[in-house]
Formats: structure tokens, C-alpha cells, sequence
């Protein structure tokens, strides 16, 4: 008899998967946010595979589950219409970035995370068939240098991809006239198969 497709998703995927608060208060949820308070990250001013906004390296042995990427830009108006692009990658490429510090978001039982975060990366040209694009909008957001727009979560629901050991997900802004300066806020989970 032929093995199920079950048989080869993990089952504590299967059974985490809706249940987002579980796995915060199992210690299973990370997060990252702006490296230094009240400064933006800024984005790129045309989309160039080998520059992403944000990276996320899955660098364990576990599954990298996202579950949140809220993004609210700041600062000066980048124009009308800013892309926003997620792409996951089966292997890891990275060249360099400015690392963020990733934190648990349960303070009292937490891992230690096996995901680094970086913005304003620098990556290799792909290896042909290793990224997938895996969500993209276009986000209208009009800003003042006194107020920032609402957050807007520019992935679609939690769990749109899972990134596996040794994987990445990238994410790229840009916008036509000024590169858009972001305040973000980013969740996964990280599962044992």
C-alpha cells in the first residue's frame, strides 16, 4: 500500500498550525522588530534580486513557520506605489547584512532561536530554480515626516510557506522615486520535524 501525503508532513506542523498562542506559551515563536528604536530600514529603489529589505535564514534543524510581517513606512513619502516582495529559497545564499537581534517572544520558556534575521542584506545571484516567489503586493501608503501610516502585513496568512532547514526567506521593498523607510514587526515559529 502507498504511503499518505500525511505521512510526510510533521506532525507537530499539523497540529501547531492553528494554534499560534500554543506555540508562544511553548516557547516556539520568534521575533524581530527595528534594530534601534524610533530609526527605519530602508528599502531599495528598484526590485534587484541580489538586495533584500529583510532575510531570514533558517539556519537549524527546524521548520521556519511565518506567521506575521506587519511593515509601516516612516519618514519621507517613497512614492504612490511601493512593491513589496517574499521569496523563499530551498538553500540558504547570503552574502551580507546588518544583523537584528531575534528575540522569543516568550520571555519566561524560550529556545534560543535557530533563525538570524538581517536587513539590508546583499545575496548572490540564485542558483537557477532555488528562489520561489512566494507573495507580493503593492502597497498605497502616503506618509508625512510626522505621522506613519497603519502597519499593513504584507504576508497573506500564517503558514503561506514553511521554510525548511537551510532555507531563507527574503523580503524586498521598493519604490520608484525614493528608496521607502520601514518600522516592522516580524513572527515565526519554529517547529521540530
Amino acid at each position: 500500500m502507498a504511503a499518505s501525503s500525511i505521512e510526510k508532513t510533521p506532525i507537530a506542523l499539523v497540529r501547531n498550525y492553528n494554534d499560534i498562542l500554543g506555540l508562544s506559551l511553548q516557547g516556539n515563536v520568534f521575533g524581530v522588530t527595528n534594530p534601534t528604536v524610533d530609526t527605519g530600514v530602508t528599502g531599495q529603489t528598484s526590485y534587484a534580486a541580489t538586495l533584500a529589505t529583510l532575510s531570514l535564514r533558517n539556519l537549524g534543524s527546524k521548520i521556519m513557520v511565518p506567521l506575521y510581517c506587519l511593515m509601516s513606512q516612516t519618514g519621507t513619502v517613497a512614492g504612490g506605489r511601493i512593491s513589496v516582495h517574499s521569496q523563499t529559497l530551498d538553500t540558504d545564499q547570503f552574502t551580507s547584512g546588518t544583523e537584528i537581534t531575534v528575540r522569543n517572544r516568550n520571555g519566561y520558556k524560550g529556545a534560543a532561536p535557530t533563525v538570524r534575521a538581517y536587513h539590508t542584506a546583499t545575496l548572490p545571484t540564485f542558483t537557477t530554480g532555488n528562489a520561489t516567489a512566494v507573495a507580493t503586493l503593492d502597497v498605497f501608503q502616503t506618509v508625512s515626516a510626522v505621522a506613519t501610516s497603519d502597519p499593513v502585513n504584507v504576508w497573506p496568512f500564517p503558514g503561506f510557506v514553511a521554510v525548511k532547514p537551510n532555507g531563507a526567506l527574503h523580503v524586498y521593498t521598493d519604490a520608484t522615486i525614493t528608496g521607502p523607510t520601514w518600522f516592522f514587526n516580524i513572527a515565526w515559529a519554529e517547529i521540530e520535524v
